[in-house]
Order: C-alpha cells, then sequence, then structure tokens
C-alpha cells in the first residue's frame, strides 16, 4: 500500500513541462500574467515608438500578453513556421458627373422660287410691300448645365495592424521562420465631371430666285417697299456651363503596422523576413466645362429680284432689297470651374518594428506612392456666324413722285455676324499632395 501511494505521488510531478514542482509553476504564472509586455513598453526604444504612434500598437500586444493561458497550460508549443498576408484594403471613390450640352437645330431660312405683289394704293393710300424668299428668325441653345458639389472626403484611413508573437516567456524557443506580408492599401479617388456646351446650329438664309414687287402709291401716297432673299436673324449657343465643388480630401492615409515580438516578450524567432506591402493613394481629376459648337447663318439668298414701288404725285418711291444677309450670332464661350483645396498629401508609410532575433532578419518596407493628377479646362469652343450678301440680285427703288423721293435698293449686301469663343474661368484653392512620410523601419534593442 505504500507502494502504490509514492507511485500516485509520483504520477503528479511526471515528465514534460507540467512536470515541475508547484512552487515553480506559480512562479511561472505570476511572470506570465503580470511582467513580459510591461518590460517591453518599458525600454529605452519606447519613447522613439510613442513618437511613432506603435504605443497603442504594443499596448494591443499587452493585452494578448495577459490574456495568454499561462505556461503550464500550454506545454510551451509553438508552430514551426509563421506566414501572415494582409491582404488588401481598398477605398475607391468615383463621381461621374455630365451635364453637357446636347444638340439643338433652329432653322427659319425663306423659301425659293417665290414670288410678291405688292397692291396698289388709292387715290390718297401707298402701295403695298412685297416680301417673297425672306428669312425669319432662328434660335437655337445647347449650353452646357450646372453642378454643384459639396466638399468631397475619402482619405484618412488606415492599413492593417499585424503583431505576430514569437513566443511567450518563459519559453525561449521560437518558431523557425516569421514571414509577414503587410498586404495592399489602397485609396483610389477619381473625378470625372463635365459641363460642356453640346451643339447648335441656327440658320435663317434668305431664299433664291425669288421675285419681289411693291405695290405702286395712290396719287398722294407713298409706293411699296419690296425685299426678295433677305437673311433674317440666327442665334446658336453652346456655351460651357458651370462647376463648382468643394474641399477635396484623399490624404492623411496610413499603411500598414507590423510588430514581430522581440526577446523577453515573445522570445526570438531564427529567421524573419518582412515585406511591408504596398501602399498607394491616387487622386485623379477630370473637370471640363468647355464650350461646344455654335454655328450661325443669315446669309442673303442668290438669284433674287425686288422692284420697290413708284410713289404717287408727291409720294416717295418704295425701298428695294434683293439677297441682303440678316443678323448671325454665334456664342460657345468656356464656362466657369471652381474648385476648393485640394489635400491628397500627408500620407504615412508602413511602421515595421522588428525586436532581437536569433537569425537573420530581412526586411522590406514595401512601395509608398502618393499620385495626385489635376486636369481641369475651360477651353473656349468653336463659334461660327455667317451673314454673308448672296450673289446674282437685282433691286431697283421705286421712283419718286413730282415732288417726292425714289426709294432705296440694295442687293447682296452682307449682314451682321458675331462669333464668339473665348475661354471661362477656373479657380482653384490651394493644392496639398506634399507632407508624405515614408517608411519607419526600427529592427533590435
Amino acid at each position: 500500500m505504500a507502494g502504490m501511494t509514492q507511485q500516485a505521488a509520483d504520477s503528479t510531478t511526471s515528465s514534460g513541462c507540467d512536470a515541475m514542482p508547484k512552487s515553480t509553476e506559480r512562479a511561472m504564472t505570476t511572470q506570465t500574467q503580470t511582467t513580459g509586455a510591461a518590460r517591453f513598453i518599458l525600454q529605452t526604444r519606447s519613447q522613439v515608438l510613442k513618437g511613432l504612434r506603435v504605443v497603442p500598437v504594443a499596448a494591443m500586444l499587452f493585452g494578448l500578453a495577459t490574456l495568454a493561458p499561462a505556461a503550464s497550460a500550454t506545454s510551451c508549443s509553438h508552430p514551426a513556421n509563421i506566414a501572415v498576408t494582409g491582404g488588401r484594403v481598398s477605398n475607391a471613390t468615383t463621381l461621374d458627373l455630365s451635364a453637357d450640352g446636347g444638340v439643338a437645330v433652329s432653322t427659319a431660312d425663306g423659301g425659293d422660287g417665290n414670288a410678291a405683289a405688292g397692291g396698289s394704293g388709292g387715290l390718297f393710300g401707298s402701295g403695298g410691300d412685297a416680301a417673297a424668299g425672306t428669312a425669319g428668325t432662328a434660335v437655337s441653345a445647347a449650353n452646357g448645365g450646372m453642378i454643384d458639389l459639396d466638399d468631397i472626403n475619402s482619405g484618412g484611413n488606415s492599413g492593417n495592424v499585424i503583431a505576430v508573437s514569437t513566443g511567450s516567456s518563459p519559453c525561449y524557443y521560437s518558431p523557425s521562420a516569421v514571414s509577414v506580408n503587410g498586404g495592399t492599401v489602397a485609396n483610389e479617388t477619381t473625378l470625372r465631371l463635365s459641363a460642356d456646351g453640346g451643339v447648335a446650329v441656327s440658320s435663317a438664309n434668305g431664299g433664291d430666285g425669288n421675285a419681289a414687287a411693291g405695290g405702286p402709291g395712290g396719287l398722294l401716297g407713298n409706293g411699296g417697299n419690296a425685299s426678295a432673299g433677305l437673311g433674317g436673324v440666327a442665334v446658336a449657343q453652346a456655351n460651357g456651363g458651370a462647376i463648382s465643388v468643394g474641399d477635396i480630401n484623399s490624404g492623411n492615409n496610413r499603411g500598414n503596422t507590423i510588430l514581430v515580438g522581440s526577446s523577453g516578450l515573445f522570445g526570438q524567432a531564427s529567421n524573419v523576413h518582412i515585406n511591408g506591402g504596398t501602399v498607394r493613394n491616387s487622386t485623379s481629376l477630370a473637370i471640363s466645362a468647355d464650350g461646344g459648337t455654335a454655328v450661325a447663318s443669315a446669309n442673303g439668298g442668290d438669284g433674287n429680284a425686288a422692284a420697290g414701288g413708284p410713289g404717287g404725285l408727291i409720294g416717295t418711291g418704295g425701298d428695294a432689297a434683293a439677297g441682303t444677309g440678316g443678323v448671325a450670332v454665334a456664342n460657345a464661350n468656356g464656362g466657369a470651374v471652381t474648385v476648393g483645396d485640394i489635400t491628397s498629401g500627408g500620407n504615412v508609410g508602413n511602421t515595421i518594428v522588428v525586436g532581437n532575433s536569433s537569425g537573420t532578419v530581412a526586411v522590406d518596407g514595401g512601395t509608398v506612392t502618393n499620385t495626385t493628377t489635376i486636369d481641369i479646362s475651360a477651353d473656349g469652343g468653336t463659334a461660327v456666324a455667317t451673314a454673308d450678301g448672296g450673289d446674282g440680285n437685282a433691286a431697283a427703288g421705286g421712283s419718286g413722285g413730282i415732288i417726292g423721293d425714289g426709294g432705296d435698293a440694295a442687293a447682296g449686301t452682307g449682314g451682321t455676324a458675331s462669333s464668339e469663343a473665348n475661354g471661362g474661368t477656373i479657380t482653384v484653392g490651394d493644392v496639398n499632395s506634399g507632407g508624405n512620410a515614408g517608411n519607419t523601419i526600427i529592427v533590435g534593442n
């Protein structure tokens, strides 16, 4: 019986990490729960890490250490190799807005091959006016509209936080290799805004091959006026619109934070290989409020004939006009673009902290890029206005009476043409794409 009692006592203190005396086991438990992370944070390097904003991560590791089971419960068992990939953190903001003008076509052309004769005046009346193939008024507009955006904030993103424990005190043997890839942190902000003018075409051309004769005046009346193939009034507008955007903030992003434990807290890995990963911030603005294409024509017709009616005894002869150009106005001016401050800088790269290692340490900080592309235009478009006189026209003013004046005659006379394709206005606030910081790498104490 005494031998059996001794055997039972021996079974409670047998082989392995569980075979330590109870006093040793209590000492291990106390050390694991209270001192490991505290010593790490109180090292001299901690003041540097605090300035680099690593203290919050160290605090997180402290929490992991205090939550770990006692060494007596884990039996000092660790994986042979540890490989961690942070994956991909992506934030994409895309605005594609358009308020472009369309296509507007307006015509008020005079006809061809028409004949008109004004009636004769009575004893005291004036002869009637005559018009053939005369153009009217045409107005077309294809202006860009208006886009109004408030502030756009797509920045302030943070990458992955990776903490690798290579062991727990007092088990000072660790994985053979630790490999960490921070992954990819990408922030892309794309704005494509347009309020371009469209295409506007107006025509108010006089007709061809028309004839008009003003009626003769009565005994005391004036002769009637005659017009054939006259250009009218044409107005075409394809102006750029207006775009207003508030502040744009796509910066102040943070890269990956990678911590691999050091001796005294996590043990030492034989080989450590770290790639900080890729941190990319891209900001692209393409804004246009360009003028479109405006074409206005108010040309006089060809091959027209007009004769003013004769005046009466004391009357004035009628006026005659054939193939005379009218009024053409074409506008394709650039619009107005207003953008507030643009901030795409202030980005910080990866932060990598590696404790002491018993083997090879290879650290690649990774790639940190910040690209800002701004393409804004408020260019004038194309404006064409014509008010040319016609060809091969004939006009004869009516004869005056005994004391009356003869009428005026005009054939193939050019009218008035006005075209504008001025550039618009662009206003942009401060552009800040600087103030970026590269990778921070600390190896060993």
